[in-house]
C-alpha cells in the first residue's frame, strides 16, 4: 500500500511542483521534526567558442538513501542559456521546497523532449541541434550523494560544465552531442579562485596569435597535483577561459570545494575526444576556503 506520502508524490509528479500539493505539505508540516527544505540552483563553467548553450528542464528528480525517488516536476519548462550561468551567476531550480530529512543517493535533471529544445549557437551566429543521447529517458544524472538537516536547508549547486560536455559536430552533420559533465557542490562550503594573467610574460610566450585565442587556466584538485587534459585519468575539476583584451586578462573558477588545488595556464587547445599533451607553465598551490574568493596571479 502506498503511504499518503509516496501517493502525494506521485501526484506532484504528474500535475505540479512539491508545493502545490497541499496534501504534502500537511504531512510534512505535522511531521517537522523528519523534515527540511532544499534548494537547487544550476550554474555553468566558462567557456569561450560558442554564444548560447540552451537546455530546457521539465523536472528534477531526488532519491532519498531509503525511498523511491521524487520527482518535482514544474508547472512550466524551464529554459536556461548556460552562458549566462557563468563566473559564479546561478539560476534556480527549486527554492526552499520541502522534503524529508536525510541522506539522498542522487538527483536527476529531466529535459525536455520537445523539437528544438536543446541548442547552441556560435560566434557567428549558427543555431544548431544539442543532442542528448536519451535525454528525454534517462535526463542528466549526478550520482553523488547529499544531505538535507533535520528542521533546516539544504542549498546545492549543480555545476554543469559546458566545456567538459560538448562534443563539436563530425564531417557528416551539424549536431552538437552533448555528453554532460556536472558536478553538485552544497553552497556551504564552497568558494572561489580568480586572478589575472600577465599577458606580455605568460600568453604572449605562450600563444601564436592571443587575439584569436589566449589559454585556458586549468583547475585540479590538490596540491600539486598531476596535470592533464580532459577526459584523461587526472582531468581538470573547472577549465577557465581568459576574460579580457590584450594586456588586460582575467579568469575565475568559481563553485570549488574548500581545499588544496593546483593551477596553471596552457595556451594549448585540449579536444575532450583526444588525448592531447599539453603544456602547462606557470603552475602553483591555491587554497580554496568556503565563502571567500582566493586571489592568485599568473605572471
Amino acid at each position: 500500500m502506498k503511504s499518503p506520502l509516496l501517493s502525494c508524490l506521485l501526484v506532484a509528479a504528474a500535475t505540479s511542483t512539491l508545493t502545490g500539493c497541499d496534501e504534502l505539505d500537511d504531512i510534512l508540516d505535522n511531521e517537522s521534526g523528519k523534515n527540511g527544505q532544499i534548494s537547487i540552483s544550476l550554474a555553468d563553467a566558462p567557456v569561450d567558442n560558442l554564444t548560447e548553450v540552451s537546455i530546457t528542464v521539465t523536472a528534477i528528480e531526488l532519491k532519498p538513501k531509503d525511498e523511491s525517488a521524487s520527482t518535482y516536476t514544474f508547472d512550466n519548462p524551464k529554459r536556461f542559456d548556460l552562458l549566462d550561468l557563468q563566473n559564479g551567476n546561478s539560476a534556480l531550480l527549486l527554492t526552499e521546497d520541502k522534503v524529508r530529512a536525510g541522506d539522498y543517493n542522487w538527483m536527476r535533471l529531466v529535459l525536455s523532449d520537445a523539437s528544438g529544445a536543446h541548442y547552441v549557437v556560435d560566434r557567428i551566429g549558427g543555431q544548431y541541434p544539442l543532442v542528448v543521447p536519451s535525454g528525454s529517458e534517462s535526463g542528466l544524472k549526478i550520482n553523488t550523494g547529499f544531505s538535507v538537516p533535520k528542521n533546516g536547508e539544504g542549498r546545492f549547486t549543480i555545476d554543469f560544465d559546458a566545456r567538459k560536455s560538448l562534443v563539436e559536430p563530425e564531417s557528416n552533420t551539424t549536431d552538437y552531442l552533448l555528453k554532460p559533465s556536472l558536478r553538485l557542490v552544497n553552497n556551504e562550503d564552497v568558494g572561489s579562485i580568480s586572478g589575472t594573467v600577465d599577458a606580455s610574460t605568460v600568453v604572449a610566450p605562450e600563444c601564436d596569435d592571443a587575439q584569436t585565442y589566449a589559454g585556458l587556466v586549468y583547475v585540479f584538485e590538490g596540491e600539486d597535483a598531476s596535470m592533464d587534459d580532459i577526459g584523461s585519468a587526472n582531468p581538470p575539476v573547472v577549465v577557465a577561459p581568459l576574460q579580457g583584451a590584450s594586456g588586460n586578462y582575467s579568469f575565475k573558477a568559481s563553485f570549488l570545494s574548500a581545499g588544496d588545488y593546483t593551477v596553471s595556464y596552457t595556451c594549448d587547445e585540449d579536444d575532450i575526444e583526444a588525448n592531447d599533451s599539453l603544456n602547462f607553465v606557470r603552475e602553483r598551490n591555491v587554497q580554496v576556503t568556503a565563502g571567500s574568493s582566493t586571489t592568485t596571479d599568473i605572471q
